[in-house]
């Protein structure tokens, strides 16, 4: 009897302990909050030829990976010219991670090491990708 009821309290230790517990970084990404805007996201640019996805890549890496739906021909075209012409669009972005690191702090407890935006063919060929650290 003593055994089934230290069993028994061990276990309700443990439902109580995980109850306020964080979100991991994946179980985060996966969660209401970021899939919902992902979803946004694509309702957003729906037509445009591009969906937007979240993913992680380790324990402290969110990855927003932007999908083209149809393949683009870089064919003639130098990596050193599609790497200036992302990077010039995506310039401006630096001061809007900022609020992300902050807010995947404050929900799972993880320090992210960094934000990584990639463009991904429709083929799943990275053709630009960029980490933005806090």
């Amino acid at each position: 009897m003593k055994k089934k009821l230290l069993i028994l309290v061990t276990a309700i230790m443990l439902v109580l302990a995980s109850c306020g517990a964080k979100p991991t970084l994946a179980e985060w990404v996966e969660g209401d909050k970021v899939t919902e805007t992902e979803r946004q996201l694509n309702e957003l640019y729906q037509g445009s030829g591009i969906r937007a996805e979240f993913s992680i890549d380790g324990d402290d890496v969110l990855v927003f990976s932007c999908i083209y739906e149809q393949q683009l021909d870089f064919s003639g075209v130098t990596q050193e010219t599609i790497d200036t012409t992302y990077a010039t669009q995506l310039d401006a972005l630096s001061s809007a991670m900022v609020p992300i690191f902050a807010e995947c702090k404050e929900d799972t407890g993880v320090d992210l090491s960094c934000i990584r935006i990639k463009f991904v063919n429709a083929d799943g060929t990275v053709i630009y990708s960029r980490d933005y650290t806090n």
